[in-house]
């Protein structure tokens, strides 16, 4: 079997998976990559400006993705603008100073190192593979070629969805989801605007009022942006506002 047989043929195995785009294809990345978790994103190329996380391998790396979607900090980002793959594979000081927010959440979810691939194809960047281990350390040298192979075939996969969608357009089979996670990030801007709190901020409190409520996250979000949920400001020692009590 040559190269060209086998991506074809890994292609139609993936497009099958992408009829579930919200677990199976960032499942199949963490299994043959041998990684904690895994994330991919489409940040622009055939999304037609349409953006968002498309998968998750499990709710940490899902709240790490929409993160890096909401405040636009991560090696996620910084993989897609740059078009070069991303390494951190300790989240130390060094990180934390080029994503505070994101090391901070990492931190608290567990998380130790990730890994940011782009996927880009013919000059034309479409969006980002970031890959999570709980422990610290860079990636084997056989988890990084498998990586870039992966990445490729996510590449294709992606082009090859949205060959049938119209110009301007993101496949159907990627819409849904994408629409989920904007709702998401559109919950977490009003929530900031609306406490004034940082949007990273915002989104963890959206995620724990869910948690709590024992609700989906989507669910919650989509109160929020249709206006028939506000949270409550439960911060203590807060400035008190003058023209209170007059």
């Amino acid at each position: 079997m040559n190269a060209d047989q086998s991506l074809r043929i890994a292609v139609a195995f993936a497009r099958e998976a992408a009829k579930s785009p919200e677990a199976r294809l960032c499942s199949a990345c963490v299994d043959v990559l041998d990684v904690t978790g895994a994330g991919i994103t489409i940040m622009g190329g055939g999304g037609g400006g349409h953006a968002g996380p498309i998968c998750v391998s499990n709710p940490r790396m899902a709240a790490l993705e929409d993160l890096q979607y909401a405040i636009g900090e991560g090696p996620c980002q910084d993989a897609f603008k740059s078009n070069m793959f991303v390494h951190a594979p300790r989240l130390d000081v060094a990180a934390a100073t080029l994503w505070p927010s994101f090391v901070d959440l990492a931190h608290s979810t567990g998380v130790g190192a990730v890994f940011a691939y782009p996927l880009s194809a013919n000059g034309a960047k479409i969006g980002v593979l970031t890959l999570y281990q709980d422990d610290a350390g860079e990636l084997s040298a056989t988890q990084h070629e498998d990586s870039i192979a992966m990445v490729e075939v996510l590449t294709e996969t992606v082009l090859s969805l949205q060959d049938a969608a119209p110009v301007g357009t993101l496949a159907a089979d990627l819409d849904d989801v994408v629409a989920y996670r904007a709702e998401i990030h559109q919950a977490s801007g009003m929530v900031s605007v609306q406490l004034q709190l940082p949007v990273a901020e915002a989104l963890l409190r959206i995620r724990a009022y869910a948690f709590a409520d024992g609700r989906p996250l989507g669910v919650v979000a989509r109160e929020i942006v249709t206006r028939r949920l506000r949270l409550a400001d439960d911060r203590v020692d807060l400035p008190r506002d003058p023209k209170e009590g007059e």
